[in-house]
């Protein structure tokens, strides 16, 4: 657990100054007139990325998907997290909820080209139901065959193996999407998550994965729109600047036509990052044939 720990002797007429910080984690024992405190500051959030999850980032058919594996490879081989989040389109998705898997264990089993993704990789039992039940009505608790012991396994997406293939392995939490709920739902539960994980015991990185328009080109399976260029410009534009406002208040038919699948992690990402009081910083992207992928990264200060 990374934390910082401090001790002191402080006047009682000080304690509503500690209050206040949401971060610090406070034991005291009362002694006559002074409190003594042991103040202990849980670096709980580590990185936030934004991250594809296009085949091409590990089969490499070309030199852009060379420089997105490359850099994704630099980022993840030096991410010492002790949890991964994960927020896949791909997974379970709901139509009046965000679901949180709730399950002992997950197997991924995609195949690509170059290799064949299968393995098992543990929940994070504790942060998972401290999401589900902060979540309030926003978030979904789900199982699947059983709570607990071997067929307590839920099958991964590719949203969500192909990001965590460039990661050492470690306790994970898988998160899904819903794309039937209200963008004020969608960033609350951003605002529920921020706070969850910053207040959690370990330290834990978070993947947004996300692949961006889909109607670059004519001979994709959805065909062309000019708004999938609008659409990627507006996103750029709000994690240069660091805000997302674009992004939220974004007309429906520019997203409807430019087909992404990252638009709704993107309302949830916004406010976690607002919450959280973290910036992302563009790394790299580029159009794979019809789609495009982006790279972001906030690291912690």
């Amino acid at each position: 657990m990374l934390g910082t720990s401090y001790s002191a002797n402080i006047n009682l007429s000080h304690f509503d100054l500690f209050q206040s910080l949401s971060d610090l984690h406070i034991i005291y024992i009362k002694t006559k007139a002074y409190v003594s405190y042991h103040i202990t500051y849980f670096m709980a959030l580590n990185r936030i990325y934004l991250m594809p999850h296009g085949d091409e980032i590990i089969d490499i058919p070309n030199e852009h998907s060379r420089k997105l594996n490359s850099e994704i490879s630099k980022l993840a081989g030096t991410d010492n997290s002790d949890v991964i989040v994960v927020l896949s389109p791909h997974g379970i998705n709901l139509s009046k909820n965000i679901g949180i898997i709730n399950t002992e264990r997950f197997l991924s089993d995609t195949k690509l080209k170059s290799v064949h993704l299968r393995d098992y990789w543990e929940n994070e039992r504790k942060l998972c139901e401290n999401i589900i039940r902060e979540s309030g009505d926003i978030g979904e608790e789900v199982r699947y065959a059983t709570y607990s012991g071997e067929e307590s396994v839920f099958p991964m997406d590719f949203g969500t193996s192909i990001p965590l293939y460039f990661f050492k392995k470690r306790p994970i939490v898988l998160i899904g999407q819903s794309r039937s709920i209200g963008r004020h739902s969608q960033k609350e539960f951003g605002m529920h998550l921020a706070r969850t994980l910053m207040n959690y015991e370990k330290s834990v990185s978070i993947i947004f994965s996300a692949d961006q328009a889909h109607t670059h080109s004519a001979d994709g399976p959805y065909g062309y729109s000019q708004e999938a260029e609008v659409y990627e410009e507006k996103l750029k534009r709000c994690i240069e600047h660091n805000n997302f406002g674009e992004m939220e208040e974004i007309d429906q038919d520019i997203v409807d036509q430019a087909k992404p699948d990252s638009f709704w992690n993107i309302l949830v990402m916004s406010r976690f990052l607002s919450e959280s009081k973290r910036k992302m910083r563009f790394v790299y992207g580029y159009v794979e044939r019809y789609f495009g992928m982006f790279l972001a990264i906030s690291d912690k200060e």
